[in-house]
């Protein structure tokens, strides 16, 4: 049987890897630390190990997430931060809140007091219609960036 390896982040290659899934490496090239698998564009071309780890490691992906709260405003304009909850395939409840570029720079203007500011697990979204929150997390989790940018639910 060949290595397979799993996808970790897709970086740039939204088209040919899918993070979670398992690909079956066809040929290594250890000087420059890449490896050539068949993406999912069925294109078979050399890829960073970066984006990969072994195979059997645990990959937890965005399964399905809600809205916390009520949503007023769904508009660019909503000055809103409301929390949202996200669940992973391994059982991982994490959550965060999320805001827009205007809710950001409203809240940094009434709260900011000295010369640093600092909010955790804050996503910036263009709206809060389900379909910009859905491709924002679903973005995020391709990057593996969800884990980062959220904390457990305890």
């Amino acid at each position: 049987m060949n290595k397979v390896v799993i996808c970790n982040s897709v970086g740039s290659y939204a088209e040919a890897l899918t993070r979670g899934k398992e690909y079956e490496v066809i040929a290594e090239n250890e000087e420059k630390e890449q490896i050539k698998i068949l993406g999912d564009n069925k294109r078979a071309r050399w890829f960073k190990e970066d984006y990969f780890v072994s195979y059997g490691s645990n990959v937890p992906v965005l399964v399905q997430w809600q809205f916390d709260d009520v949503i007023h405003d769904s508009s660019e304009n909503s000055l809103q931060h409301p929390e949202i909850t996200v669940i992973l395939s391994d059982g991982q409840k994490r959550w965060c809140s999320i805001c827009t570029k205007v809710g950001l720079m409203d809240y940094i203007q009434r709260n900011m007091d000295g010369n640093v500011f600092l909010i955790e697990n804050q996503i910036i979204i263009k709206d809060f219609s389900h379909e910009v929150v859905n491709d924002a997390l679903i973005h995020l989790d391709q990057q593996n960036e969800l884990i980062s940018s959220t904390k457990l639910l305890s």
